[in-house]
């Protein structure tokens, strides 16, 4: 039996589950230590320390028990940690009731639970993305994608 083997099938893959394009998850567990600038393509999960620069494509959820010390930019945010920095998302930023934040926050949509604890500055605006690597197309396919499906939605109506 090979652990790589390709064949079998366990459940659902990140491939079926995000397309071809989005199929990269990252996992930092906890007990992993990361300092330095990490890019992750796709959605990612963090449960461990990160120090530094954080740029994720996708949906970037910080577990409970993840410390974060970063400026840090993505789609989405799902905060469950603590973090300590200047968050930057393209789309949505949600504070969980279990996390802590201390910081700054840029993004067009904010969800604050109760219970969480937040220490900071809003700013409520579309944040610029062209700096952001790979973001700017994904958003573009996902305009497309959604033209699709208009356009095939109407043609189901119209027979």
């Amino acid at each position: 039996m090979s652990f790589f083997n390709s064949t079998k099938t366990t459940g659902v893959t990140s491939t079926k589950r995000f397309g071809s394009n989005e199929s990269a998850v990252t996992i930092l567990t906890s007990g992993c230590h990361f300092s330095g600038k990490l890019y992750c393509k796709g959605s990612s999960r963090i449960g461990g320390k990160i120090e530094g620069e954080l740029i994720s494509e996708g949906v970037l959820i910080i577990e409970e028990g993840a410390v974060i010390d970063a400026v840090v930019k993505a789609e989405e945010i799902i905060m469950h940690g603590k973090f300590t920095g200047r968050l930057q998302a393209s789309m949505k930023v949600e504070f969980t009731n279990t996390s802590v934040f201390d910081g700054e926050v840029e993004t067009p949509s904010l969800l604050i639970h109760e219970g969480a604890q937040f220490n900071g500055q809003i700013k409520m605006s579309r944040v610029d993305t062209s700096n952001f690597v790979g973001i700017d197309e994904l958003h573009k396919k996902k305009a497309i994608y959604k033209d699709v499906t208009t356009q095939v939605s109407e043609l189901q109506m119209s027979k």
